[in-house]
């Protein structure tokens, strides 16, 4: 399986990390996936393994530098986040596994009303179930939950 993201995406945010810009790094990466310090530990990044650039040498460490982003950049993303008008739509959204949180994300920077309904104690479905503490910081999930918690 090839990079599913394409490279004009990639060297904006790789650039940034580069200059040490991680909250910049953040706000580009976080424009394609809402949970970029989820993926730094949990994905099994098939995109390293099939990555062109080790034709050069060493794939780009994609998971890597999502997790470097997602842990140094602040909180400037989420100020800067933009949110469609009101549609006055509510949504309800079953299940908090990484779908579930996803589409609340999305739905929500859609100006859409959403409820996510779980019927575990936290969100984050399998991601917290089936993932040991060890590959999948808690910390990582409680951002997630901080996240999608209504105001």
């Amino acid at each position: 399986m090839a990079i599913p993201e394409h490279p004009q995406y990639l060297i904006p945010y790789i650039r940034r990390i580069k200059e040490g810009n991680f909250d910049e790094a953040l706000a580009v990466i976080r424009e394609k996936i809402p949970f970029p310090s989820i993926c730094g530990f949990a994905c099994y990044a098939p995109c390293e393994a099939d990555c062109s650039n080790q034709q050069f040498g060493e794939p780009i460490a994609i998971r890597a530098l999502k997790r470097a982003a997602a842990g140094k950049g602040g909180d400037l993303w989420f100020k800067n986040l933009t949110i469609a008008p009101a549609t006055n739509k509510r949504v309800a959204v079953v299940g908090s596994g990484p779908g579930g949180l996803s589409a609340a994300y999305y739905l929500a920077t859609s100006g859409h009303q959403v409820t996510v309904l779980e019927a575990l104690e936290h969100t984050g479905g399998m991601l917290r179930v089936g993932i040991p503490g060890y590959r999948l910081p808690r910390e990582a999930l409680e951002a997630a939950d901080s996240l999608t918690e209504n105001d």
